[in-house]
């Protein structure tokens, strides 16, 4: 690796590459070539022809957004006139940061680096598809805006279907980033990291307990130098806010804490027991804090190894009554009983069965389950079961005849214009107004002049059910329909 100590900057030539890097003495060699000398050949041969240099720099004023031949990126820009990528440490940092804040698990210096990662691999991935003839004129462009002009020229800037371009493979790269150990130095990420833990401190006195709990992890983690980048109990969370717990809790937010503490007194005892089945307890660091308080740390590579197990035996062994009938439930009512599709109907089956919002009808299809009269409840004119996505939203309910759903369709598609301005009614507000027993009688009184509407079309009589604008405009504020001459109404406006 060649190197250049100009003045203030540090400027290095990686293994195989012919573009440099201008650290600016925000970042280290090894940052940079732990993720280049994981690319394969052909791909760095490509990068080689699109890259003069990729520069370092903090971020905040140096965006150039307003200048010809600059295009944007969230972390980075790419400048056509002399061929040189810039990244904006800053706002890896940023991203890091917000992931980190959003799991119960990890070291946040851990997501730093990732975000590193990520954002430098997948930088270098999308400028391998640039087509180097186009890019000769990119330099003479406005290239952040958003017009059709500019659009289509970026569109044929980056070759996203090339067969034969070189592929830089994400996500064998960063898995394999991932188990290893962290660098000693992240260069300025660094500092940011300290400034951020240094606003963390002053906040906890104000931050909702969760977060209050991630500070003091992180800080004893710090503290132990991130040899340890868990705790026993960042394992525990790990496995109980799983997908497969989490859709209980999401929909009891009234028995959430209660719910999470059972889970969570029976997923450590079931994790303790498979480390001392396996002979692994002696991997756990024993920490006390300055209440005496005893804490349990794992270095990364003993959770990597673990977690997956852990999850597992979490999800074979706690029996919960109520994830138990939900099982049963799901199964029974597998079917969507108007479009017949098998297994599409699992987030509305979740929703129907765990949220206090549906409990009427919860309780009506538990009834009918005990009976096991679902196949004689479903026929020709009728429907009963759980609808998918699409179908729910067009009914809003788990039962009705055939006839009533034919007859909604209709309705949202003969009133699917403004009578007065021919704009596009949402559909949502008109399945919404269908189903208002508050408007009963105007709906039937629609429903039956569907059947009406070519003869009062000759009378120039329009019917409908106006847009919010034309409602306001022409329509007291009390009335819910209007049968207007919309040819005077049209000319007006």
């Amino acid at each position: 690796m060649r190197q250049l100590n100009n003045s203030n900057d540090i400027i290095f030539y990686p293994h195989r590459c012919t573009f440099y890097i201008d650290s600016n003495n925000l970042v280290n060699s090894h940052m940079v070539s732990a993720i280049l000398e994981k690319i394969e050949d052909d791909a760095i041969t490509k990068l080689n022809e699109v890259i003069k240099g990729i520069t370092f720099y903090v971020g905040g004023k140096q965006w150039h957004i307003n200048q010809k031949g600059y295009l944007k990126a969230s972390t980075y820009e790419y400048n056509f006139n002399n061929g040189t990528l810039i990244v904006y440490l800053s706002k890896i940092f940023n991203l890091g940061y917000e992931r980190w804040r959003r799991l119960s698990y990890g070291s946040l210096k851990r997501f730093i680096w990732e975000s590193f990662c990520y954002e430098f691999i997948m930088m270098l991935s999308h400028i391998t598809k640039l087509d180097t003839q186009i890019a000769r004129k990119a330099k003479n462009y406005y290239l952040n805006k958003h017009d059709e002009f500019t659009l289509i020229f970026l569109k044929d800037l980056f070759n996203y279907e090339g067969e034969n371009l070189p592929r830089i493979n994400y996500i064998k790269i960063i898995n394999t980033i991932w188990i290893e150990s962290l660098p000693e130095s992240l260069g300025f990420l660094n500092v940011l990291y300290a400034r951020k833990i240094s606003k963390l401190k002053t906040s906890i006195p104000v931050v909702p307990n969760f977060m209050k709990i991630r500070i003091f992890n992180e800080l004893r983690k710090l503290k132990l130098k991130h040899r340890y980048e868990y705790n026993l109990s960042e394992l525990i969370n790990y496995c109980i806010h799983s997908e497969h717990f989490e859709k209980l809790f999401m929909n009891n937010s009234q028995s959430y804490q209660k719910l999470q503490n059972e889970f969570y007194g029976k997923a450590k005892r079931i994790i303790l027991k498979f480390f001392k089945q396996y002979n692994i307890t002696h991997e756990l660091f024993k920490y006390l804090d300055s209440a005496d308080r005893t804490h349990y740390f794992l270095t990364h590579k003993t959770f990597e190894r673990v977690k997956s197990v852990c999850l597992q035996k979490c999800i074979q062994k706690i029996k919960n009554k109520l994830l138990e009938e939900y099982g049963n439930f799901r199964t029974y009512y597998s079917k969507c009983p108007i479009c017949e599709q098998s297994h599409s109907n699992h987030q509305i089956c979740e929703e129907i069965f765990f949220s206090s919002k549906y409990s009427y009808f919860k309780e009506i299809l538990l009834e009918k389950m005990k009976d096991d009269e679902f196949d004689s409840l479903n026929t020709d004119d009728n429907f009963f079961g759980i609808p998918c996505e699409p179908c729910f939203q067009l009914i809003h309910n788990i039962q009705g005849r055939f006839s009533e759903l034919n007859q909604l369709q209709k309705f949202v598609v003969k009133y699917g214009c403004c009578p007065v301005c021919g704009a596009n009614n949402h559909r949502d507000y008109l399945i919404s107004f269908y189903n208002d027993e508050n408007k009963r009688e105007i709906r039937d009184y629609l429903v039956n002049n569907i059947y009406l509407s070519e003869k009062l079309e000759e009378f120039k009589i329009n019917i409908g059910i106006p847009c919010c604008n034309c409602f306001e405009q022409f329509f007291d504020k009390d009335s819910n329909i209007a049968v207007l001459d919309v040819s005077n109404i049209i000319n007006e406006i």
